[in-house]
């Protein structure tokens, strides 16, 4: 299947050429028109990806193995159950649907993810930012994500004193926006920063797997930018590869059993020329599902946002970008607890997340605790 194009190409090949072919008066015009079609065109794709014609991933790697149960395991949804460590019931007047309370070890199982690749990232170089979640809808859009379209996945914000502005649902999206305009000296690239933030999705269940926490409209996330220049033409890609590797060091080491995937055009969002998916193990499900995702847009975001870098020899030219998931966290709190869940029902906490734990296993049941207030005296 080919590439999702959110407008008709034939139409705009047809303006191009009347464009060349009339008079400046009206080519004025015509650019006017032909303008707002080509800034939503997609990015070219990486040439491996345009011979997969298919709509299925092609499998890169699988790493690690599933867990081998003696018995059934339970589902997340029973786990949290019995540990009382999650409530998705009875929200959607305080705050709508797919809204969820982490309770006790499961807000800090949490933490302890995000302190982990926090750690990992910054060890490995990455400049630590925190960035805004309210973004003008220009940002989304000079970002190739579209806020107006009735499949918009984004949130506005209806404020007669900010009429524009939206909930970003992803730290990406500012840290593109940050670069804006900015020329960068060949010399200090590579740059690699990584952000903690809320992301906020006005999304829909697809399937009956994303039930629960497995799609929300509200998460925690981890997240790895980077900014390239183009020199060798290469550097991009290798920048790919180098995130898609610390998110395969991410998960062996707590354990997973997951495989990395080069997504089919049809998966490609507007900005990416190349996009690799990491997918662990659910066992209850039988199936993967997707924890991580990593993009080279090239010079998409950057011509948008005028992000330039200035070689020795003094040109000046556009720089590349790439992002990737470190760490989303209710896809992992999903994973972690069924595939290291015990017979009893306790979850054994994977070895790199017991320094922030402070323990080994998760097995006592949170006991809500109901405050009664007497006045004083």
């Amino acid at each position: 299947m080919l590439r999702k194009v959110p407008c008709e190409l034939q139409d705009v090949l047809k303006v191009l050429q009347q464009l060349h072919q009339s008079d400046p008066i009206k080519a004025a015009e015509l650019k006017k028109t032909i303008t707002p079609k080509l800034f939503w065109f997609p990015n070219a794709m990486h040439p491996r990806v345009a011979r997969n014609r298919s709509e299925e991933p092609v499998v890169l790697h699988k790493m690690g193995s599933k867990t081998a149960f003696t018995y059934f395991p339970s589902t997340f949804d029973n786990l949290t159950k019995r540990l009382n460590l999650l409530r998705t019931k009875n929200l959607g007047q305080m705050c709508g649907s797919k809204s969820y309370f982490l309770k006790n070890d499961l807000a800090l199982l949490e933490q302890s993810l995000i302190r982990y690749a926090v750690e990992k990232l910054t060890k490995k170089g990455f400049m630590l930012m925190s960035v805004p979640d309210i973004l003008d809808t220009k940002c989304f859009e000079n970002c190739g994500m579209r806020t107006e379209n009735k499949h918009s996945q984004v949130y506005h914000i209806h404020n007669e004193w900010a009429p524009k502005v939206c909930l970003s649902g992803t730290s990406e999206m500012a840290l593109a926006n940050y670069f804006s305009g900015k020329t960068l000296d060949v010399n200090e690239l590579p740059l690699k920063i990584c952000a903690v933030s809320r992301c906020f999705r006005a999304e829909a269940n697809k399937h009956q797997k994303e039930k629960g926490i497995f799609r929300v409209h509200y998460f925690n996330k981890v997240e790895m930018f980077s900014v390239t220049p183009n020199e060798s033409g290469n550097e991009s890609e290798e920048m790919l590869n180098y995130f898609v590797d610390i998110q395969k060091e991410l998960y062996s080491e707590l354990g997973l059993h997951f495989k990395v995937l080069e997504m089919p055009p049809c998966e490609l969002g507007l900005p990416a020329y190349h996009k690799i998916d990491v997918e662990a193990w659910i066992p209850t499900q039988k199936l993967y599902g997707e924890i991580s995702s990593t993009s080279n847009c090239t010079d998409y975001q950057s011509r948008r946002l005028n992000i330039t870098y200035s070689s020795p020899g003094g040109n000046q030219s556009f720089c590349h970008t790439i992002n990737g998931t470190a760490c989303a966290i209710p896809r992992l709190l999903i994973t972690i607890l069924e595939n290291f869940q015990n017979l009893d029902g306790s979850i054994t906490v994977p070895i790199p997340l017991r320094k922030f734990m402070k323990k080994n296993v998760i097995s006592e049941k949170f006991n809500e605790v109901s405050l009664c207030l007497i006045p004083i005296p």
